[in-house]
């Protein structure tokens, strides 16, 4: 069941990627986000007075591609980035950290199993088995082994993907920092997620009075649920509709 919002402009915005905003595809290069959804975060975009965010795992300019020609405010890597709505660049000291040795460990190990895809980001990297879920126990091994190696990284298990990545910053702190800035301070949040790396982010927003929103049918913290990716945007689609109505008035 998704909430009843009488009056978007009394929240803030904040939406996955993956998932969320666009359907995962089987390669992580693959994912595409058409016209009609760009549309549509660009007319939430103006019913919330520009407080819409975008909080995901991708590195920011991989998303800032995926939403062209939009630029919206947005975190990345988990929240190891993060660019406020003036455009400043916000980044954890901890992204600096050089992983060269971890991504070749780890290429070492799984690189040549085909379907095995290791994604490099910036202070991360994603290790995706979505075409070998066989090899899902194998993968595992590799990630909490690299972890083990160094003190200052963690891993984050989401869809077929594990992720090594530098501690720091996670989507519930981003949130909480787009919060105290404008145009999304003084708003209750409104977030939506599908993975288990989203649950910081909704026990986030259920500890600030907000709306958690989890797409999908997995055990969750979050108070909403959407059946799926479609649901979700019907609902949001309501949502910047209302806004348009209430306007004309």
């Amino acid at each position: 069941m998704l909430p009843n919002v009488d009056d978007i402009g009394r929240f803030a915005l904040f939406l996955d990627l993956d998932g969320t905003v666009a359907e995962i595809a089987e390669r992580p290069d693959s994912v595409q986000v058409d016209a009609a959804t760009i549309a549509l975060l660009d007319a939430l975009r103006r019913a919330a007075g520009d407080a819409l965010a975008v909080v995901s795992g991708r590195d920011i300019s991989v998303i800032d591609a995926l939403l062209s020609p939009l630029t919206l405010p947005v975190a990345g890597v988990h929240g190891l980035q993060r660019r406020d709505a003036a455009g400043r660049m916000h980044r954890a000291a901890e992204a600096a950290a050089d992983l060269g040795p971890v991504i070749r460990a780890i290429e070492a190990e799984v690189g040549r199993e085909p379907g095995v895809i290791v994604e490099r980001k910036t202070g991360a990297i994603a290790l995706h088995y979505r075409l070998r879920p066989e090899l899902e126990a194998k993968c595992r091994a590799v990630a909490e082994r690299a972890a083990r190696e160094r003190s200052d990284l963690e891993i984050l298990p989401g869809k077929m993907v594990f992720e090594i990545r530098l501690q720091g910053s996670d989507k519930g702190d981003v949130i909480e920092a787009f919060l105290k800035e404008a145009p999304f301070r003084g708003r209750k949040p409104i977030f939506a997620g599908d993975d288990v790396t989203d649950e910081v982010a909704f026990a986030a927003v259920n500890a600030l009075g907000g709306l958690s929103i989890k797409v999908g049918r997995s055990a969750t913290l979050a108070r909403y649920r959407a059946a799926d990716l479609r649901e979700l945007h019907r609902w949001l689609a309501e949502l910047a509709r209302a806004s348009q109505a209430e306007r004309a008035r």
